[in-house]
């Protein structure tokens, strides 16, 4: 299975076991996000807006995981990263207690534009994510998605390099959420503008 089919069945799958859970709001009924209006739930700022890149390397993501307490995720993020060429299922990795067997460096990048879209290109500049952003404080944003909560990051920016911070998720190790916030932030790497 091709990496662009395992990412559209991995992202179906999640949203699927979402919408069964359904969350109620405090009238008791299910509760509806829209992330269609960007415009509506966003207050960009120039400093944040823009392209930022980095050269990943699988054994700080590894490491990341790690110290969040969120070891169980590693391989399937090693494996939907593609960090080793070829391998994009948790099945294909030669040691899941060891997955970063074969790895190589991967350019990976997060996009934040004017109108509060969030994203994330792979190294083959392809779209591997979505949502939506807003500014909820002093270098503090959160990105809404198909996810029960938005995910909270704190950054600073220092030049032309960014870092974030994730707030990981309380759900943290279970839920998808919470590896999902330390993959996006990366915590304590430097992020370069791109555009």
């Amino acid at each position: 299975m091709n990496r662009r089919i395992t990412s559209m069945v991995l992202s179906l799958a999640f949203v699927m076991v979402v919408a069964a859970c359904g969350s109620k709001g405090s009238d008791g009924q299910p509760s509806t996000a829209s992330t269609s209006n960007a415009k509506e739930t966003s207050s960009p700022t120039p400093q944040l807006v823009g392209t930022w890149e980095r050269r990943t390397r699988c054994e700080e993501i590894v490491k990341a995981f790690e110290q969040a307490g969120l070891d169980k995720w590693i391989p399937e993020f090693v494996a939907g990263n593609n960090f080793v060429p070829g391998v994009t299922d948790v099945s294909e990795l030669k040691d899941p207690s060891d997955p970063c067997q074969g790895s190589v460096p991967r350019m990976h990048s997060h996009f934040f534009t004017d109108d509060g879209s969030f994203g994330s290109l792979d190294f083959d500049g392809e779209q591997v994510d979505d949502g939506v952003y807003e500014v909820t404080g002093p270098d503090t944003f959160a990105v809404s998605k198909e996810l029960p909560e938005p995910v909270t990051f704190h950054y600073e920016i220092v030049g032309d390099g960014i870092t974030f911070d994730p707030v990981v998720p309380d759900c943290t190790p279970k839920c998808f959420e919470a590896a999902w916030s330390v993959s996006v932030a990366n915590p304590g790497k430097k992020w370069h503008r791109a555009g």
